[in-house]
């Protein structure tokens, strides 16, 4: 079975990372990448320097939904700015929002078999819920599909990085085969195991941090020296949420974490390339504002399992 997989807000395409990983685990499955979009200049050189969807897509607001090719899998982590705490924003008129409403199109007039749409886990209860639930009503306007959502943390599932995300899974009805299971939680690797040991490079501690470093405990692995006056529990277990702001520091080594964490803590395997047009800067934030590969890889699993397209 050839998987026919369009993406939305694409990033830097976690969505294509996690089918190829199922592609090699089943070999009656492959996939064909049909469409991405993505409106970040620097996310478009990650798109086309590891991935060779048919389209790419830039402006989804600008697009005619009626010339999207038909597809089997739809993949999209609208943004997640609108339901953020730190948005000034709360109302429908940012228009940001409408972002959605493109993804829905996609949904309501191609009716991909199923979908995965990620989000922030406060759109659940931001504003008493309110946003989410219009989102539910829209997502079940034509009881069409069966919807079933959940907060995950990417660290439930191998990755030690300390991520929830909402993740909402749309099956057709008249398609599924088996009742959707969200997949169960598998042990945690060792975070030591991410840290890249070869790579030397020393990075001074800025003056405004050394306070911070003074109270970190000392088997710290990773840490985000954003957080100035965080006690960092845990922080020998797994590393903080990856974000779009780059101040990962690993401890062990004295410096920077590494695009190799950064790809690694996100699930990306080491084949994953930097365009070298884009900066180190530039490609964490990517990095940051990415899907994880290996809660993408569970999800699908468990929905193609109940579409019957894998046993």
């Amino acid at each position: 079975m050839i998987i026919k997989i369009g993406t939305d807000c694409s990033g830097i395409e976690a969505p294509i990372e996690a089918i190829k990983i199922l592609c090699d685990k089943y070999k009656n499955i492959n996939y064909k990448h049909i469409f991405s979009s993505e409106i970040n200049k620097y996310a478009i050189k990650c798109i086309k320097k590891n991935n060779d969807p048919d389209i790419l897509y830039e402006d989804i607001q600008k697009r005619d939904i009626n010339i999207v090719p038909d597809i089997n899998l739809y993949i999209s982590g609208f943004p997640c700015q609108p339901y953020s705490r730190a948005n000034k924003y709360k109302s429908e008129v940012d228009p940001r929002l409408n972002l959605f409403e493109d993804c829905l199109k996609v949904i309501i007039n191609k009716k991909p078999e199923c979908f995965i749409l990620e989000n922030v886990k406060t759109l659940v209860t931001l504003r008493d819920g309110y946003y989410f639930n219009q989102i539910l009503i829209k997502l079940n306007n034509n009881n069409i599909y069966n919807i079933h959502y959940k907060v995950i943390n990417t660290k439930d599932y191998g990755i030690p990085q300390s991520r929830d995300r909402l993740y909402i899974i749309g099956i057709l009805k008249s398609k599924q085969k088996k009742k959707y299971i969200f997949p169960s939680k598998c042990k945690m690797h060792d975070i030591l195991s991410y840290v890249d040991s070869d790579n030397n490079n020393v990075d001074k501690i800025k003056e405004s941090n050394i306070e911070l470093f003074k109270n970190i405990p000392s088997d710290s692995v990773f840490i985000d020296v954003g957080f100035r006056k965080a006690k960092y529990p845990n922080s020998n277990k797994w590393a903080p949420c990856i974000t779009a702001q780059p101040n990962m520091w690993c401890v062990p080594k004295n410096r920077k974490a590494s695009i190799k964490e950064y790809l690694k803590l996100q699930g990306f395997p080491e084949t994953y390339k930097k365009p070298d047009n884009v900066s180190v800067h530039q490609f964490k934030i990517r990095i940051g504002n990415s899907m994880t590969v290996n809660v993408i890889e569970k999800l699908m699993e468990n929905i193609f399992i109940s579409l019957n397209w894998i046993n």
